[in-house]
């Protein structure tokens, strides 16, 4: 598949393809937005940047500012499940294939889940060890398992950890819990945070391994004396690697 990227709102768990702000004027200070994106490739993007690839007017006015947000947990991220015949308990209650999404917390909240793993569980395997990446700022982790793909309804949480960055899951029951709709970790709804200065960019995102995600914030800022003729409303912004 190569490098990919999903797109998500201020929730971190809601994807978009655009967005449109409230129609402003010039000198008019609107709301910055929070956005997400997370590498969803099966290879690490090295040396990111996210860019304004189309900007500017007839005036030579820069509508579109962005800046990266320093707050916000991201999920855990390079997830893998592996299964070993020993060293567990035996407590499935059935065999089949489960699946797996962990998410991070921190003293506001909870992250949404990163993308999900799967172990077959058989007669022969006694336990699945799930090892993840602790991003930055993260005080514990949640384990959630479901034996549907890609459904994670109450009860599916497995355990509630610390600082750890593996889990041995030997079967047995989970519990009342669901991974969250939203990050809250940098804060809640409606903005779910504050942003931070905002400027032309572009912005350094670094190196994105797979499964891991970058926050930003972005607005449009029309500014003092800007005419309205000739200057379009649009922009788009570009996540390029360097």
């Amino acid at each position: 598949m190569g490098a990919g990227l999903k797109h998500y709102d201020a929730t971190g768990g809601t994807q978009i393809t655009a967005k449109a702000f409230a129609d402003g004027y010039a000198g008019v200070a609107q709301t910055a937005e929070k956005f997400f994106i997370e590498n969803i490739g099966d290879r690490a993007l090295v040396d990111c940047e996210c860019r304004i690839t189309q900007s500017g007017s007839s005036d030579g006015s820069t509508m579109v500012r962005i800046g990266a947000d320093t707050a916000t947990v991201v999920p855990p991220y390079g997830f893998a499940a592996v299964v070993s015949p020993t060293g567990g308990g035996g407590t499935w209650g059935a065999t089949g294939t489960y699946y797996y999404r962990a998410t991070a917390l921190n003293g506001q909240g909870e992250t949404t889940g990163c993308l999900e793993v799967s172990a077959v569980v058989d007669e022969a395997t006694k336990k699945v060890t799930l090892t993840w990446t602790k991003p930055s700022g993260a005080t514990g982790y949640k384990i959630y398992r479901s034996t549907s793909q890609g459904v994670y309804t109450t009860p599916v949480l497995r355990a509630t950890l610390g600082d750890v960055a593996t889990y041995d899951d030997t079967g047995g029951a989970v519990g009342a819990g669901a991974p969250p709709a939203a990050n809250t970790t940098g804060g809640a709804a409606p903005a779910y945070g504050t942003p931070p200065a905002l400027g032309l960019g572009p912005l350094t995102i670094g190196s994105l391994a797979m499964g891991k995600q970058w926050v930003y914030w972005a607005n449009r800022v029309i500014g003092a004396g800007t005419a309205e003729a000739g200057n379009p409303r649009t922009a788009t912004l570009e996540f390029v690697e360097t």
